[in-house]
């Protein structure tokens, strides 16, 4: 009767081992690894890119930036890939092994961009496709306010300004400019709109140059990706400053507008930060 008991107990355990296995050993480890991404086409798809990078998974040939977990061929880690809007992603570091961050909202969310695991790099394919751009409407790329806030976001100063303060998270494109163009008539405000960090914190590194030559730059912050641009179609904005090209370039498609991008400034590289893992050497042993 005993040995009977006891063989019973025996056998559930084993059998509830098996049902677990493809989620924990039996002992409590984990057999896999959960990796937060942005869920939105185009940044998961680079944060696929980047892990592929490190080698914890294989992407089908040619996926490139159009890239789904669909397209993993090989993923000899058992990385589960949970998908999250791109602000909460730094939010749930804390419950997840990995995390795939874009560079404003680790910016935005103090994480320090030395501790990353890895990051993309300046000669990337997303950064050669996805430049942050000051953006403006197509009637007014050419006007003296628009020359002015350009020469003065790539400058020296401003250069200088974003490889000190921003750790290798945003990177300059631009090639400085020559002098800012003197402000002249009565016309001489400038208004853009921009995200908090790190554009409207560019920007302002660019105030002083403005001001010496006579203009007067005001920034308005946006929390979304929308409102800036439909501010700007509007005309309550000279320029805008939070989207990459690709981003611009759909929302004209999907709304009939004729934004266009007047320079490329920086590329916000998106890094891989460790939650539950310190080191990828956790997970390749």
């Amino acid at each position: 009767m005993k040995f009977t008991k006891l063989a019973r107990i025996a056998a559930t355990a084993v059998a509830t081992c098996g049902l677990a296995v493809a989620l924990t050993a039996c002992g409590g480890a984990s057999s896999g690894y959960q990796v937060a991404v942005p869920s939105d086409a185009t940044n998961e798809a680079r944060a696929l890119l980047l892990l592929q990078d490190q080698g914890l998974i294989t992407l089908s040939d040619g996926a490139g930036l159009t890239a789904t977990k669909n397209d993993i061929t090989d993923n000899p880690y058992n990385i589960e890939i949970v998908e999250t809007e791109a602000a909460s992603v730094p939010r749930m570091l804390q419950d997840v092994d990995l995390a795939v961050i874009n560079g404003n909202y680790a910016l935005g969310a103090g994480l320090d961009p030395s501790t990353a695991l890895a990051s993309e790099g300046v000669d990337s394919e997303a950064a050669q496709e996805y430049p942050n751009v000051i953006a403006t409407r197509e009637d007014n790329q050419d006007s003296p306010k628009i020359q002015a806030l350009v020469a003065a976001v790539e400058s020296a100063d401003v250069q200088s300004f974003i490889e000190e303060t921003y750790s290798g998270t945003v990177v300059p494109l631009f090639e400085v400019a020559s002098e800012v163009p003197q402000a002249t008539g009565n016309d001489t405000t400038i208004t853009v709109g921009a995200s908090p960090t790190p554009h409207a914190e560019i920007l302002n590194a660019a105030k002083p140059l403005l001001e010496a030559a006579g203009w007067t730059l005001e920034v308005v912050e946006y929390s979304d990706y929308v409102q800036p641009n439909v501010a700007l179609a509007e005309g309550d904005l000279d320029a805008n400053y939070f989207q990459h090209q690709p981003y611009l370039d759909n929302y004209n498609e999907e709304n009939g507008t004729t934004l266009v991008g007047v320079a490329q400034i920086h590329f916000e590289s998106m890094a891989l930060y460790g939650g539950k893992v310190s080191d990828l050497a956790q997970i390749k042993g």
